[in-house]
């Protein structure tokens, strides 16, 4: 029987069904291998594409957070945010623009209380304004003050909002600059005043520019910035959008300005924002913020803040007033560069007389200065 089927099955035969029933048997295994790790694959795409959907709501939800949060009047999360640095009350807040793509510049550094170390200066202060009440000079008064070589500051009465006059010509020229960084041609327009254009009084006038003679949108900033000239700033708001300049004041989370509105008003510690995002370079570039502050550097006033400072200290300022009724308003807001410091003033006043309270911001001036370089 085995001759036999030795005979009719040789073993060479036998070798090659074991070696087909192996192939077919390893093919079907991968097969199934194939599959177990397909569903493997699959189960962790899917797990891995959930957690990137998790991490984006994650995302998402912190922006909005930071966009709601840093608000500080009238709905402002639109244009600026603010987030802590840390979950302790006096640290450090930061507020960033609003841009689109992938950056989100740092506009200002604020610290929310006053620094401890500037308090015999703050009662100095105080001093110089209670002061000036009793003699009659002035009504109410407010000042900000900041170091700039290390963002503590100080303020006296800083809760009291002021009507700003002229102080809001630094804001129509900073949104000048900021819209000639993308549509440069702006500043080449040509502009005419008319001979029967009509603006607010002043009580400190200088030269100002002529009816029926074209002007450059950039031949008109020195004018308005330097010399505080009315009919130049007049030409300068008719080619301004309100809402560019609503943009800014959102950006810096100040309320929306109306400038027709005689109970419009500002604190110093906000105004104050326009000449820190100068100094920093942070809303402007820097050649513009750099223009801006050399113009600043050349105003004429001389009455307030540097009527009594030494001739070779350099002060960028813009000054401001209004007059409703029986009731001065006089403003004068400008960064001090001492050489060995530099630091910001703002103060902002009420009374009867102009004068008087143009002594009360040279006296405040005074004292920021020799407490800074005694």
């Amino acid at each position: 029987m085995v001759d036999y089927f030795n005979k009719r099955f040789p073993a060479y035969y036998l070798l090659i069904a074991v070696l087909l029933t192996s192939l077919v048997f390893f093919y079907f295994l991968s097969k199934q291998e194939k599959k177990i790790l397909e569903s493997i694959q699959n189960d962790t795409n899917q797990t891995y594409h959930l957690k990137i959907k998790e991490n984006t709501a994650e995302y998402l939800a912190e922006q909005n957070h930071a966009n709601t949060a840093v608000s500080q009047s009238d709905g402002l999360g639109n244009n600026a945010t603010t987030s802590n640095t840390s979950s302790y009350k006096n640290e450090k807040q930061v507020v960033r623009a609003n841009v689109n793509g992938l950056t989100h510049p740092i506009l200002l550094v604020e610290t929310p209380s006053p620094a401890p170390e500037l308090s015999t200066l703050d009662s100095s202060l105080q001093q110089i304004i209670k002061d000036g009440k009793s003699n009659g000079k002035v009504q109410s008064a407010s000042i900000y003050i900041m170091d700039l070589d290390n963002d503590r500051w100080t303020d006296v009465n800083d809760k009291e909002g002021y009507y700003p006059g002229s102080l809001m010509k630094l804001a129509v020229f900073i949104c000048y600059l900021k819209k000639s960084e993308e549509s440069p041609e702006i500043l080449s327009k040509t502009l005419i005043l008319e001979k029967s254009a009509v603006v607010p009084g002043q009580s400190y006038k200088d030269q100002v520019i002529q009816p029926n003679v074209p002007y450059k949108v950039s031949d008109l900033f020195y004018p308005m910035i330097v010399r505080s000239d009315n009919f130049a700033t007049l030409l300068l708001n008719r080619e301004l959008d309100i809402d560019e300049l609503n943009t800014l004041f959102m950006t810096l989370g100040i309320h929306k300005m109306d400038m027709q509105n005689l109970q419009y008003t500002i604190t110093a510690s906000d105004y104050s924002k326009f000449l820190r995002v100068l100094y920093n370079a942070t809303y402007l570039n820097v050649k513009n913020s750099q223009y801006a502050l050399s113009l600043l550097s050349n105003s004429t006033f001389t009455r307030g803040l540097t009527r009594d400072l030494p001739k070779n200290v350099m002060v960028a300022h813009k000054f401001g007033e209004s007059v409703s009724g029986e009731i001065r308003q006089l403003h004068e807001s400008g960064i001090v560069y001492t050489g060995a410091h530099t630091y910001l003033i703002t103060v902002m006043t009420k009374g009867a007389k102009v004068a008087d309270l143009a002594d009360v911001i040279c006296d405040l001036s005074n004292k920021v200065f020799h407490y800074f370089i005694p």
